[in-house]
């Protein structure tokens, strides 16, 4: 794709209204803690002290809005004492240029570093941060800067207060919507023509994620959510058996009863409230399962009934304590302090070829480049704030993303919302407001940018431009024209973060060899550690399995990020395969992936079930994956064929017997070089694909 035509469709999407909304109640609470902000200043007659209590509601409302993970209570304190403590901070600092631009650096720095954590947890860091910009940026002096943020302190502890008004909604929260979203994905996946859907990492992570950050103490009580995990791994993993081994003409209605089983137990799990089923669907997986002569069915039977139990368990407290860890779950039912795990994730971006690196790099520098081109320009001719560069280095720090089709999308979104926004502004600064107009508009205004916060950026920055530049025109007494002057500044920071970006990039295109190597990596322990567990019952590691698994979907979802990212940047070369054959990789990758799945649920439960023969597939694999890890990653190349003579040998002379239905005791056999032989193709046509068009090059540093 050309430069210009990939600017222009990015830009498209960017401009893109998006139907997606927070949570009603959610919502609710922070326009309360406004409304509450406004009032107050209405009460002291304290222009000042409304609009930064306000300033501090807002943006700590926003915080808590950003796809919570933790209780809401947890989020507002924690977004309250950060975002006053920066404030405090920038107080202490203004008028000392140097300081605050060093401030700033280490403090944009730090932020990109969090965005390790996830993007919502990247955008908390960036609104921590303007209550830095804020008070050493807008502050008259160091004492009114500390009046500043002594009134932001107020506004982000009225969050924390509305945070524990009623309704309070069901226990683990985060974690039931998490959860919910899951098991509505695998029912959509049940019914799905398309057999990849099963593949789909991102809900899996999402659900292991929001139950990781659970404190242990509150674990006992969640047991029946972190059952539902592992039962939703155990019905992904039988959803394939079935795709595998039962006629697809045959099984139509029972996925489809399948697909409302998993639907009412979203339901149940999101709500907190028991939904039921209806029993016709219970009674046609009963006989479905019963006229099925391979265990497939069965399986999915009884663990779809095992779901639905778990879902009424986690409706009541009081039984979820005396549940026991689920098998599929221990390393996460155990945990790691939150801490720790936090301290050891980013200390493993702490090296120049990391992209959350790169990205806090070019952050910190970006936003002090910023900050100085704001203050350079000025008020653009008595229509801004002169002498400061707030509203250049805000919008270059929340624009900026790790990759290049987020930065330039937020660009457009954000430079054409604030132009729009500052028409709006300015239209309503003509009038004169009394005190109670102005108060109940400015909630208004706030409330529209709390119901837009997650339809895009044009939207959300158009509310947002209006009602910002519309509060400190009329609480600072500037010149209603102050809309054109936050516009373009607006314009300026958007266009410097792609320049920034631009200069030292992030290509996803270039990622992708890294990535596909690091996963190829995984399965070089996981398959034959998958193999080895066929020689005996109990012979594979369980745990070792569980923690390679969930490392292989970690990075299968940074690989599909990237393939997916690679598409709407320009310059296709800077990846060693086409489009077409980037997502040849990713469909290849996710049926690796299930045969992974497969030969896991197939695992011997008996002695009678054992194939101790498979074993001797361990050793050649385990050489071809580790070759082609390094083909991938631009070492060396690998021939395609190889993997596939090794085992027509073994098979010839193993004489193990295909797979049967016909309830002989050759099934378990049968199945397992079944398997061997779906695993053996995916790997072969992988191992092609990477062969297609291998460039001696250097590919996974960049």
């Amino acid at each position: 794709m050309r430069w210009w035509s990939s600017l222009i469709r990015i830009g498209r999407d960017g401009l893109r209204i998006q139907r997606a909304f927070a949570a009603p109640s959610a919502i609710a609470r922070a326009v309360l803690a406004v409304l509450f902000a406004t009032v107050l200043g209405l009460l002291l007659d304290d222009p000042v002290a409304g609009s930064m209590a306000s300033v501090g509601a807002f943006i700590c409302g926003v915080g808590t809005l950003v796809s919570p993970l933790r209780h809401p209570v947890v989020n507002a304190f924690g977004m309250a004492v950060a975002f006053s403590a920066t404030a405090v901070l920038g107080a202490v600092v203004h008028g000392t240029t140097w300081a605050f631009l060093l401030l700033l650096g280490v403090a944009a720095f730090a932020t990109g570093l969090w965005r390790t954590l996830g993007v919502a947890s990247g955008i908390r860091g960036c609104l921590v941060v303007i209550g830095l910009m804020i008070t050493a940026d807008l502050a008259p002096g160091v004492h009114g800067g500390l009046v500043m943020a002594g009134w932001i302190a107020v506004g982000t502890g009225l969050v924390v207060v509305v945070q524990l008004l009623p309704p309070y909604g069901p226990r683990f929260a985060a974690q039931r919507r998490a959860l919910g979203a899951l098991y509505r994905s695998l029912a959509e996946a049940s019914v799905a023509a398309d057999p990849a859907a099963l593949g789909v990492t991102a809900p899996f992570t999402a659900a292991r994620q929001t139950l990781d950050l659970l404190p242990q103490f509150s674990r006992p009580a969640a047991a029946a959510l972190f059952g539902l995990l592992g039962e939703a791994e155990r019905i992904r993993r039988a959803l394939h058996t079935v795709r595998l081994t039962e006629p697809a003409a045959g099984n139509q209605e029972a996925l489809a009863a399948a697909a409302q089983v998993l639907g009412t137990v979203s339901r149940t799990v999101a709500s907190g409230r028991v939904h039921r089923s209806a029993d016709s669907a219970g009674s046609l997986l009963e006989s479905w399962a019963a006229a099925s002569p391979v265990r497939g069915p069965r399986d999915l039977a009884a663990r779809l009934l095992q779901a639905e139990q778990l879902a009424r368990s986690s409706t009541d407290d009081r039984l979820g304590d005396v549940l026991e860890p689920h098998a599929e779950v221990p390393g996460l039912y155990a945990g790691t302090p939150s801490v720790a795990r936090t301290a050891r994730r980013i200390r493993a971006q702490l090296r120049p070829q990391s992209p959350i690196f790169r990205h806090a790099v070019r952050l910190a520098v970006a936003v002090v480049v910023a900050e100085v081109i704001g203050r350079s320009i000025g008020g653009w001719g008595g229509l801004g704030i002169s002498a400061h560069g707030f509203w250049v280095a805000l919008t270059t720090m929340l624009v900026l993303f790790p990759e290049y089709g987020h930065t330039v999308a937020r660009a457009w979104g954000r430079a054409a919302g604030a132009v729009l926004g500052g028409v709006l502004a300015w239209v309503l600064s003509l009038p004169h407001w009394s005190p109670g107009g102005l108060a109940a508009l400015s909630v208004v205004l706030a409330t529209a940018s709390f119901v837009t916060l997650r339809t895009g950026q044009l939207m959300l920055n158009l509310w947002l431009t209006t009602w910002i530049v519309f509060l400190i025109h009329h609480v600072g007494g500037l010149p209603g024209p102050t809309a054109w002057a936050r516009a373009a500044d607006t314009v300026v920071g958007a266009a410097l973060a792609v320049l920034v970006f631009l200069v030292w990039p992030t290509w996803s295109a270039r990622r992708v060899p890294g990535l596909l190597a690091e996963w190829l990596r995984v399965q070089d322990r996981l398959l034959p550690e998958l193999l080895t567990g066929y020689a005996d019952v109990g012979a594979a590691d369980r745990a070792a399995v569980d923690a390679l698994r969930t490392r292989s979907r970690q990075l299968r979802g940074h690989l599909t990020a990237a393939v997916e990212q690679s598409h709407a940047e320009p310059a296709e070369h800077r990846c060693p395969w086409s489009g077409a054959q980037l997502e040849q990789i990713r469909t290849q990758v996710s049926t690796v992936a299930g045969c992974a799945t497969l030969l896991g649920e197939n695992l011997p439960r008996t002695p009678q079930d054992t194939v101790p023969e498979l074993t001797e597939l361990v050793d050649p694999l385990h050489e071809h994956l580790t070759a082609l890890a390094r083909a991938a990653a631009g070492a060396e190349t690998v021939a395609p064929g190889a993997l596939r003579r090794v085992f027509d040998s073994f098979t010839a002379r193993s004489g193990l017997p295909a797979e049967t239905t016909d309830g002989s005791g050759s099934v378990t056999a049968g199945r397992a070089v079944a398997l061997s032989t779906a695993t053996v193709d995916a790997v072969e046509a992988l191992t092609a694909t990477i062969a297609a068009r291998h460039r001696p090059r250097r590919h996974a540093a960049a």
